[in-house]
């Protein structure tokens, strides 16, 4: 068994780490985007569970303290990135993992590639949130999964806005603490 170095628990008892296996096949081609990694216990969930298949990849964006307007100041402060490096180095796939430690927007900026599950766990400012569901939803495949964390935590306007804005394109599968729809 991996051990993984990590000062906060919040993923061990979340929904999405008991339901994924819902949304993904970990014997398909999986290519995973996850906006907003902290010490990367995610990310190592998704990278030793869902991209054994030799085309799959996991691609984690986080710009950790390198931006001055982040919502995590308080919680940045302890060797998170150190923690993320560690984990992300130690763990299965290691080698199907592209690191881009910027901001969601500039990752957006440069991207071609599609995704068929997308996890978003930023930046929790309105503005970050709106664009972040925004691009994801234009890198989403078809029949794909975006899946957002703290809909019941802060997210819910915003999020419901997003599926008035795309009512036909997309449906819900998930909406509880997280939120996920389906593109069509």
């Amino acid at each position: 068994m991996r051990v993984y170095k990590y000062t906060k628990t919040w993923f061990t008892h979340s929904d999405l780490r008991y339901n994924l296996i819902n949304f993904l096949d970990k014997s398909n081609e999986n290519n995973i985007l996850e906006i907003g990694c902290y010490e990367g216990l995610t990310s190592v969930f998704f990278a030793d569970n869902f991209i054994d298949n030799k085309k799959s990849s996991l691609t984690c964006i986080d710009p950790f303290l390198y931006i001055d307007n982040n919502d995590h100041n308080l919680l940045l402060q302890n060797g998170e990135e150190l923690n993320f490096d560690y984990n992300i180095s130690n763990c299965k796939n290691t080698d199907r993992i592209l690191v881009h430690k910027i901001t969601s927007d500039k990752f957006f900026e440069n991207n071609n590639s599609l995704y068929n599950f997308i996890y978003i766990d930023g930046c929790r400012e309105p503005d970050f949130v709106q664009r972040d569901m925004e691009n994801s939803f234009k890198f989403l495949q078809k029949n794909s999964i975006m899946l957002m964390y703290d809909y019941d935590g802060g997210i819910k306007e915003l999020a419901d806005n997003f599926l008035e804005k795309y009512n036909g394109l997309c449906k819900i599968i998930d909406k509880g603490y997280q939120f996920a729809i389906r593109k069509f």
